[in-house]
Order: C-alpha cells, then sequence, then structure tokens
C-alpha cells in the first residue's frame, strides 16, 4: 500500500474485526454508512472500492460483508497487521446461495405443473409460442387455463363481435399469459378500443394484450370494424405516436414469432 493510504490504522480494529468474522453483517454496514466518507477521503481510489460495501443490505448485508472482508484483509496486510481470516461470511453467502436454488427450483416444479396443461394444449396450434414457454418458465408470471366454447360465446357477446377464428382457439389454449412486462394477455383483453375525448387511430378496433415492443403501454389489436377473418393481420398501436401499423400478416404469424421477439 502506498504511502497516502496509511492513515487507515487508525481503523486496524474495525478492519481486523471484519477480518476476523466477530462483525455482524448489519453492523459492517451501519459503520460504513458513519465512516465511509473518511475512509475515502483517507485512501486511494483502489483501497475504498476495495472496502466498500458493493451489495447493500440485501441478504442481510452478508454479501457486503463477503466483499469488504477481502479489502479489510488487504489493507490489514499492507499495514503488517496479523489476522486470523474467518470464513464465517462465506459460509453464511453458501447457505443463502443453497436457499435460493431451492427456492427457484421449487417454483419451476410449480410453474411446471401448474403451467404445463395449458402449454400442451397451446402446442397442437402454436409449438413455436409453446416450447418457448415451456423453455423460459422462470420467465413466464401467468399461464392461465383456456375457455371452453360457452365461454368464449359468452365473450363473444359481450363484446358484439365475433372473435378471428385462430384467436378463439387461443383463447380456449390460454385464457391468460404474461411474459414478463412485454407481453401481457389478460383477463381483462379482447376489449375495443374506444374513446369519447380523444380521436385515436385505433377508433373500434379489438384490443388482445399489451405489447411493449417499443415502449410501456404499446398493445396489439385486430381491426374488427368489417368482416372478421380466420387469422387477421396483428396492428401494432405506438400510443405515444398514436400510429398503427400491421407487425404480422396473421395472428398465428405473429404468435409463432414471439420467441424471437421476448428473447432478444
Amino acid at each position: 500500500m502506498v504511502e497516502q493510504d496509511r492513515p487507515l490504522g487508525r481503523y486496524v480494529t474495525e478492519f481486523r474485526a471484519l477480518a476476523e468474522g466477530r462483525t455482524a453483517p448489519e453492523d459492517w454496514l451501519a459503520w460504513w454508512a458513519q465512516h465511509g466518507q473518511q475512509i475515502k477521503e483517507l485512501s486511494s481510489p483502489g483501497v475504498f472500492l476495495r472496502l466498500k460495501p458493493r451489495h447493500g443490505d440485501e441478504f442481510g448485508g452478508i454479501r457486503a460483508a463477503v466483499t469488504s472482508q477481502e479489502g479489510a484483509c488487504r489493507v490489514l496486510e499492507a499495514l503488517g497487521v496479523a489476522c486470523d481470516r474467518s470464513d464465517r461470511y462465506q459460509m453464511a453467502w453458501r447457505q443463502v446461495i443453497d436457499r435460493l436454488r431451492e427456492e427457484q427450483a421449487a417454483e419451476a416444479a410449480r410453474k411446471a405443473e401448474g403451467f404445463g396443461p395449458v402449454i400442451a394444449s397451446l402446442a397442437v396450434r402454436f409449438p413455436r409460442f409453446a416450447a418457448f414457454l415451456a423453455a423460459g418458465l422462470s420467465e413466464v408470471d401467468s399461464c392461465g387455463p383456456g375457455l371452453d366454447d360457452v365461454a368464449v360465446d359468452q365473450l363473444e357477446h359481450s363484446l358484439g363481435l365475433r372473435l378471428p377464428a385462430a384467436y378463439r382457439v387461443f383463447l380456449q389454449c390460454a385464457r391468460e399469459v404474461i411474459v414478463g412486462d412485454t407481453l401481457q394477455m389478460t383477463s381483462s383483453h379482447p376489449f375495443v378500443h374506444d374513446s369519447r375525448s380523444v380521436a385515436l387511430p385505433s377508433l373500434g378496433m379489438l384490443c388482445i394484450a399489451d405489447y411493449w415492443l417499443e415502449a410501456d403501454g404499446d398493445q396489439v389489436l385486430f381491426d374488427v370494424r368489417e368482416d372478421s377473418q380466420d387469422d387477421p393481420p396483428v396492428l401494432y398501436y405506438a400510443h405515444g405516436q398514436r400510429q398503427v401499423r400491421v407487425i404480422a400478416d396473421s395472428f398465428t404469424a405473429w404468435l409463432e414469432g414471439l420467441p424471437k421477439t421476448l428473447a432478444s
């Protein structure tokens, strides 16, 4: 350590306690909150960054203690101060990691059991989209069972229109599919765009999903203002620009192309 870092010797007691695992992680974070600025003024940028807790108080500050302990040991070595380094924080961090892995495995199993039948149903008509969901269950927030014929008929009656055949098939496979913030096909869909205060280019079109391809709040639509097609083009509504454009020649093509978009 260069000469300018010698003033850190005044904190030998605290550094040694951290190196030997005698400081509770939350106490180290509290101490740093009070003394971090002084450490910055007394040390070189490299030494400061090695000592600075880099992971905040998540997981009780254990990860922060792991990284700061390494810096404390290097400071003590440079000062010629002996210490008996503890593996307390490393062991605690391994326990956290093991617990997280167990929780992730349990969540994956829960999703596989709950979403599996829905994905299998989708695979008959939309194999690429279904395969994408099955391979990325950790990113799938919801995959709800489809509607029966009576429920779809009731939905059509409430909308006052006939749903495209391909979309009707989708609803019979899955009533809800949510993948992060990008794709949200929920029980609030579909609905007809309507506005009494703003002239919308999408007025009268059927919104089937929130699809944040370019910006939050954007949507995908069918133009059902004239006779509905069995597998109609999918339109993208960029609400910020109040523009509507075609992004897929059919609903099936759009759904089957989603894996490439959502994975990018």
